[in-house]
C-alpha cells in the first residue's frame, strides 16, 4: 500500500506540530529554572548540604574506610567472574557483565563474634550459651545489613540466627540523607509540574518512601511479623485452598524468645537456593513444576485480601526443598522487604490481569484498570478526565512494540529501542494524566523477578504456569464473589473459564471444577447488569461447565 502525497504531508505536519510543542514546553520549563534555584527552597537545600558534608558524612566515611581495609584483606576473586544465575535482559550485556564481575569480587567481612554476643546481651539479656546449645562462629552468609549464623537450640532444633550488623542503621541514614539531597536538587531543577507528570509525589517524597522500606529491613521484629503474617495467609487463605496451592510454599518458623529488633532466630530449612540451581544447570524436570506453583502463590499474595507480598524474591531467597522425586516445595526466606497494596490498587491489578485471560489481550480493559484506580484514588491523576478509548488507542502500538522487543525471550542483548519504548509508554500515560502510584515501586521490582523466573522455564512449564495462574484467578473469583462482580466483565470471566475448560482436563476433573462453576455463577450475576449478549455467552459457558461437572464429579460433597 503506497502513501498518497496528502497523507505524507499530513504526517509531516503532525511531526512538525509535535516538535514545536516539545520545543515550547522545554522553553517554558527553562525559564523557571533560575527562579527555583535562587529561591527559599534552594537556600534551605544549600544549608542542609553544608551540614551533611561537615558533620554527618565524615564519621561514616571513616568507619567505611576501616571496613574496606578489612574487606581487601579477605577479598577472593572468582576466576570466571560470573554471577549466581541469570538476569532479566533489560540492560545491555556489557553493563550486566561489568556489574556481575564487580559483585563477584565483593566480600562483606563478618562482624566479630564479640559484637554478636554484645547485641544478644543488650537485646535479650542472655548470652550465647543461655540461648543455644551450639552456635557456629563463622556466619553462613554475610551481607551489608545483617549476617546469618547456624545454631542449635537447647531443644535440639536446628536454626539460623540473623543478627543486624553494628551501626548499620546509622550508616544507612547517612546514605539516604545524601540521596534525599540529590532528590531535592532534582525537584528544584525539574520543577513540580514536570515531576508530577511522571510520579504521584515529589522525588524527595519518593526517596522517603524508599527509606522507610529499607529501614524497615533494619528492624528484624518487622521481618518476624512479616513471616508470621505470610504464614497465616498460607494456612487460612480460601483462595489458596481452592487453587490447591496451600502446600506449594513454606516459610520458616520463628522463635520469639530468641528474637528482638536486632536478632531473628528461625527454623533452618534444608534445601538448595535457586541461585545455585541456576549456576549448576540442574535438570529442569527436578524443580520447574515446584517453581511454577511457587510463582502462582507469589502472584496471588499481591491481590488476595489481607496478604502481604514478598518484594525481594531473588534467586537467593527461594529454596528448593527436596522430596522423594525432586523438588516438592519452595521455601521463601528473608521477609525484610515486603509490600501490601490498598484495595483500590489490588482491584486495578485484577482488572488488568483479566484483560489477558482470553485468546487476545483486551487493551481497552487494561486501560479501564487505570480509570478504576483514578476513580478510587484521585491523587494518582492530574485532575483531567481519563479518556479510556483514547488511551487504549495510544497504548496499542507501544504494547505491540514491547511484545516484539521482549527482553526475556532469549540470550541476545536487548535492542536499544526497548528503553525508548519504555520511555514512550511512560509518556503515553503522562499525556493522559495517569501517574504510577508510589506503591508500584516494590511491585515492579517483584515483576522483574517474575520475568526472570519465567525466562528459566521451558515451554511445557510456561504453559503450566499460565494454567495455574488462570486456575488461581478463578479460585480468587470464587472466594471473593462481590469483588469479582464489581471488577470483572462477564465476557472476560467467561473467556477465563473457557480457557480453563479447554486446558488440562485431568486437573479439571477433580475438585477444581466445582469452584469454576461457582465463578461462572458470579459471572451470570454480573451479566444481569450488563448487556444481554454478555449474559448469554456467560450462561452458555455455565451450562457447558455444569454438564462437564455432571460427567465427572457431582457437586455434592464440595464445601464452599
Amino acid at each position: 500500500m503506497t502513501s498518497t502525497p496528502s497523507s505524507v504531508a499530513s504526517s509531516k505536519l503532525d511531526q512538525l506540530q509535535t516538535a514545536f510543542g516539545a520545543a515550547k514546553g522545554v522553553a517554558w520549563w527553562a525559564t523557571g529554572v533560575p527562579g527555583r534555584l535562587l529561591g527559599k527552597d534552594a537556600a534551605w537545600l544549600a544549608a542542609d548540604t553544608a551540614k551533611f558534608l561537615l558533620a554527618d558524612l565524615p564519621p561514616v566515611l571513616l568507619g567505611r574506610s576501616f571496613d574496606l581495609s578489612k574487606a581487601l584483606l579477605h577479598v577472593r576473586i572468582r576466576e570466571d567472574g560470573a554471577g549466581g544465575g541469570p538476569q532479566p535482559r533489560a540492560l545491555p550485556g556489557a553493563f550486566v557483565r561489568a556489574c556481575r564481575g564487580s559483585l563477584a569480587q565483593a566480600v562483606t567481612p563478618p562482624a566479630p563474634l564479640d559484637d554478636i554476643e554484645r547485641i544478644l546481651l543488650e537485646d535479650l539479656g542472655l548470652s550465647l550459651q543461655d540461648l543455644f546449645d551450639d552456635f557456629e562462629a563463622r556466619p553462613i552468609a554475610a551481607a551489608s545489613i545483617a549476617q546469618v549464623h547456624a545454631a542449635r537450640l537447647h531443644s535440639g532444633e536446628p536454626c539460623v540466627v540473623k543478627v543486624l550488623r553494628p551501626l548499620v542503621r546509622e550508616r544507612l541514614a547517612v546514605d539516604f540523607a545524601a540521596v534525599s539531597l540529590a532528590a531535592r536538587l532534582a525537584d528544584l531543577v525539574l520543577g513540580e509540574d514536570v515531576v508530577l507528570q511522571m510520579v504521584s509525589a515529589s522525588l524527595a517524597v519518593c526517596v522517603e518512601e524508599l527509606q522507610r522500606a529499607v529501614m524497615a529491613e533494619c528492624d528484624l521484629s518487622v521481618e518476624r511479623q512479616n513471616i508470621e503474617d505470610f504464614r497465616n495467609w498460607l494456612e487460612t487463605s480460601v483462595t489458596l485452598k481452592r487453587a490447591r496451592l496451600r502446600e506449594a510454599v513454606r516459610v520458616p518458623r520463628t522463635f520469639t524468645k530468641a528474637s528482638s529488633s536486632r536478632v531473628l532466630t528461625m527454623e533452618r530449612i534444608h534445601g538448595v537456593a535457586f541461585s545455585e540451581i541456576c549456576a549448576r544447570h540442574e535438570a529442569p524436570d527436578q524443580w520447574q513444576a515446584a517453581l511454577t506453583s511457587a510463582l502462582t502463590v507469589a502472584a496471588l499474595s499481591v491481590i488476595d485480601g489481607t496478604a502481604i507480598f514478598h518484594a525481594d524474591l531473588h534467586a537467593g531467597n527461594m529454596i528448593a526443598v527436596p522430596g522423594p522425586s525432586g523438588c516438592q516445595q519452595v521455601a521463601f526466606i528473608d521477609f525484610g522487604c515486603c509490600g501490601k497494596l490498598p484495595p483500590a490498587l489490588r482491584g486495578t491489578l485484577l482488572m488488568q490481569a483479566s484483560a489477558f485471560a482470553g485468546s487476545r489481550p483486551d487493551v481497552r480493559q487494561f486501560c479501564e484498570g487505570f480509570a478504576f484506580a483514578l476513580q478510587k484514588l484521585p491523587e494518582l491523576g492530574t485532575g483531567q478526565a481519563l479518556d479510556v478509548d483514547a488511551l487504549a488507542e495510544d497504548m496499542k502500538p507501544v504494547l505491540r512494540e514491547l511484545q516484539r522487543l521482549n527482553p526475556f525471550r532469549g540470550a541476545a542483548d536487548p535492542s536499544p529501542a526497548l528503553h525508548m519504548e519504555l520511555f514512550r509508554l511512560q509518556g503515553v500515560l503522562c499525556r493522559h494524566g495517569v501517574q504510577l502510584p508510589r506503591e508500584f515501586a516494590l511491585l515492579m521490582k517483584t515483576g522483574c523477578f517474575g520475568a526472570l523466573y519465567f525466562s528459566l522455564l521451558d515451554a511445557p512449564h510456561r504453559r503450566r504456569l499460565f494454567h495455574q495462574l488462570m486456575v488461581a484467578g478463578a479460585a480468587f473469583a470464587a472466594s471473593n464473589p462481590r469483588e469479582a462482580r464489581q471488577l470483572l466483565q462477564p465476557r472476560k470471566l467467561a473467556a477465563l473459564l473457557g480457557a480453563l475448560r479447554s486446558s488440562d482436563r485431568s486437573f479439571l476433573a477433580d475438585r477444581a471444577k466445582p469452584f469454576l462453576v461457582l465463578a461462572a455463577c458470579v459471572a451470570v450475576t454480573s451479566a444481569n447488569a450488563h448487556s444481554p449478549d454478555g449474559a448469554s455467552v456467560t450462561r452458555l459457558r455455565l451450562a457447558e461447565l455444569g454438564q462437564s461437572c455432571q460427567e465427572s464429579e457431582p457437586l455434592a460433597g464440595f464445601k464452599f
